[in-house]
């Protein structure tokens, strides 16, 4: 499918979507949304505006506001154990995370230049780095090991001596920390490793720490490990200017549509080649006001942070406990907004009309249409470059309400399936 055919699809689902003035809509558990503080956030944005002259002008510097910075400064002091206090020449904030990486990789990559990720990945980064950047999302398998092991790196070691013997460019590794779409933390070794793996061969390593907060996996999980707490230098060998962290407003504080994200590095020349591109997606000076008012309030960004991990982990929960109840396998997360779930079993081989499904995603494809045409929206494994058929994200931060109309839609396809099968 087309850019253009699957914006405008998607486009479509989003025009119609459930709600109780438009209960025939369908049930977005697709994009990654979060929807369960929407109340709070709301009341408290509602009443937290509060906009001063200079939010009226250019402001006070085209990268963000004095006031972000320190909100941003003291966020990452309270949540990411910086292990080097993070400063405001080391950031620089523009109009949401996908802009601020289109800039970053224009800023670090010639066209065509390669950055490694492992597969399954966020499908965004695909349009993010590739559509005026030019750079290349490359896909790693990293196979049965441990994605979130220091093992995976052999298979980025691989696919660089395989990309470099074909003549190609690989100008960086782009680690999604917490995963998406598989809902893991990356263990600190492994995190590490990469370092070392990116100073070795003289490339980049972005961390994408957009779920940062999202946290809901309890005491036996792997814990979170932002870039910030490591001194890459003293532990990895890895000079700090190949180390870029990204962040953003979206998904920790159920904003999307605020539109704030951040580059933290301390490539002093990096910063600076942004802040020429800046105004271009300077941050609307309401979102800096919105933000920064929660991230100044100590009291009420602990309560949120730590409700919305608390919901997160029930809704997470809730569904799993579903999927368990239809016999449907599903990898086990502890961050983020998803569940990866295996729907193999409900696969097809023809559609209604006879017509063979030949082909592994024209099968996947039968069945998300399916899903979509009974009123419920989840992602294609396959547009996260999965590499077997049969897997689909689930995002599961929706509405109790919403959620069971989604359930329910989604049990009715699947009996269905069931008995044809018969």
């Amino acid at each position: 499918m087309t850019t253009g055919r699957k914006i405008e699809k998607i486009a479509g689902i989003i025009r119609n979507q459930y709600s109780e003035e438009n209960p025939t809509g369908i049930v977005n558990c697709a994009l990654a949304e979060n929807t369960l503080m929407q109340e709070e956030y709301l009341k408290f944005f509602q009443s937290n505006l509060h906009l001063a002259g200079m939010d009226l002008t250019y402001g006070d510097t085209v990268g963000g506001s004095q006031r972000l910075f320190k909100a941003l400064c003291r966020l990452f002091e309270r949540y990411f154990n910086p292990a080097i206090p993070v400063r405001q020449e080391h950031i620089i904030t523009g109009g949401g995370l996908g802009a601020m990486a289109d800039q970053l990789v224009q800023l670090l990559c010639e066209p065509g230049d390669i950055i490694l990720v492992a597969r399954p990945y966020y499908n965004g980064f695909d349009d993010d780095v590739s559509e005026r950047s030019q750079g290349v999302m490359y896909g790693v398998d990293v196979g049965n090991t441990d994605p979130a092991g220091a093992g995976s790196v052999a298979a980025f070691e691989s696919a660089l001596t395989k990309l470099s013997k074909e003549g190609r460019t690989v100008r960086a590794v782009m680690l999604c920390n917490p995963n998406n779409p598989l809902g893991f933390n990356y263990e600190r070794g492994t995190i590490v490793e990469y370092c070392r793996f990116c100073e070795k061969h003289g490339i980049h390593l972005i961390n994408d720490e957009i779920y940062a907060l999202s946290q809901f996996g309890g005491e036996s999980a792997t814990p979170f490990t932002s870039i910030l707490s490591i001194d890459v230098e003293k532990e990895a060998g890895c000079n700090p200017a190949r180390v870029h962290m990204l962040y953003g407003m979206s998904k920790d504080f159920c904003a999307n549509g605020l539109r704030v994200g951040a580059v933290v590095s301390q490539n002093r020349d990096l910063i600076l080649a942004f802040y020429a591109l800046a105004r271009f997606v300077k941050v609307s000076s309401a979102s800096d006001a919105l933000w920064s008012s929660i991230l100044l309030d100590d009291e009420k960004l602990d309560y949120f942070v730590t409700t919305n991990q608390d919901r997160l982990g029930a809704a997470y929960r809730y569904c799993c406990s579903w999927f368990e109840s239809k016999g449907i396998p599903y990898q086990k997360a502890s961050a983020g907004q998803y569940v990866f779930v295996n729907l193999n079993s409900f696969l097809r081989s023809e559609n209604d009309e006879g017509v063979p499904l030949s082909t592994p995603l024209a099968r996947d494809s039968d069945l998300h249409m399916d899903l979509v045409n009974a009123g419920i929206f989840i992602g294609l494994g396959s547009s996260f470059h999965h590499t077997e058929c049969g897997w689909f994200r689930f995002t599961f931060s929706v509405m109790r309400a919403a959620m069971d109309v989604a359930l329910d839609r989604f049990g009715q396809v699947l009996e269905r399936r069931r008995k044809e099968k018969r």
